[in-house]
């Protein structure tokens, strides 16, 4: 078994997990509070976190820092740029919500919102931060990020590793409500994973995103000052929706402006460091051949580096797995919501 191959078998359970904990939920006579809780804890935790990182580091036989892009040595300038994007990201995110429901409502779709958490101390609070914005920052950059840059690892187009995995980010989500955004969100997450050859800056837009969402909801049970300000901003896009919608997208431009900025930074350092490596035509050399002498007789070198042989379409047989599970899934969702 190649180790493609393998990377989409890990891809497929984790993928799988996350199925499998959505039907035994429903089965699961718990508060909304602690069901929410577990829930994420099993699916972060174990299926995105403890599954694919120990078979990556026994079956793979990789090394978990490296494998997984988890590379915290970037300039500070990309973590400070990192954090303007993470606030502009929640606005971005918004819209695009908005949009996309609007969408789903004029096709038929009803929307119900459940309960969800009920802020009855501080605690609660916390744990909330915790599952909602800790846990997925931390746990679905390294497998939506890492592990699909790694299974990725031989396309050498960026913006084909970066469409496929803002495609089977939002597809993960196996919620309809939930595709537009997370689709949108998983290529500003995907860029700046490819581009900084690091899941950390996703880690960070994502945490500060899903904790926006937390305080929000915090906010609107005790009456905070966040919820004053985001009840007259929907009030707003309500009544001016044109308006709303321009500053939805002038935000999007801000974030792909500073991406971009962001992506030709680390290229301008990246050959600053090596001018000399140029990533472009290998000869391929079979494993334990010898070509010293023969480089000796004809007064040329052979290079060092192997040409990696791109992977055949079947060693992505279980990554098409689990993608089919996240269409199927999806479906269902819609299908649902215009039977309500």
């Amino acid at each position: 078994m190649t180790k493609t191959f393998k990377l989409s078998v890990i891809f497929f359970i984790s993928t799988l997990f996350l199925v499998v904990m959505r039907i035994a939920f429903t089965f699961i006579n718990l508060s909304d509070n602690i069901s929410s809780w577990l829930f994420s804890f099993a699916v972060q935790v174990i299926g995105m976190g403890v599954i694919p990182i120990l078979l990556y580091k026994y079956w793979v036989k990789g090394d978990i820092i490296t494998g997984f892009y988890i590379k915290t040595k970037l300039p500070i300038k990309i973590y400070l740029l990192t954090i303007i994007i993470g606030l502009l990201f929640r606005y971005m995110t918004i819209g695009v919500s908005i949009v996309f429901q609007t969408i789903l409502r004029l096709l038929g779709y009803t929307h119900i919102n459940s309960v969800g958490t009920i802020y009855s101390g501080w605690e609660v609070l916390l744990l909330s931060i915790i599952t909602t914005a800790v846990l997925p920052g931390i746990f679905e950059e390294i497998t939506d990020r890492g592990l699909l840059m790694r299974l990725f690892d031989d396309i050498k187009e960026d913006r084909t590793k970066i469409i496929y995995m803002a495609i089977l980010f939002a597809l993960a989500h196996q919620n309809i409500v939930q595709t537009g955004y997370t689709f949108v969100g998983g290529l500003v997450l995907s860029y700046l994973a490819v581009k900084t050859k690091s899941i950390i800056p996703g880690v960070i837009v994502h945490f500060m995103n899903n904790l926006f969402s937390v305080l929000s909801g915090y906010s609107h049970q005790k009456g905070g000052i966040i919820s004053y300000y985001e009840d007259k901003f929907y009030a707003f896009v309500n009544s001016n929706f044109l308006v709303a919608m321009i500053s939805f997208v002038i935000c999007g431009f801000a974030i792909v402006l500073l991406l971009k900025y962001i992506g030709d930074s680390i290229k301008k350092d990246s050959i600053k460091e090596a001018p000399s490596q140029v990533d472009s035509v290998y000869t391929y050399t079979p494993t334990g051949s010898n070509l010293e002498p023969l480089n000796d007789l004809f007064g040329f070198s052979t290079p060092k580096k192997e040409l990696k042989l791109r992977a055949k379409w079947h060693e992505y047989a279980f990554l098409y797995g689990a993608a089919g599970l996240g269409i199927v899934t999806t479906i269902f969702t819609f299908i649902w919501g215009l039977w309500r």
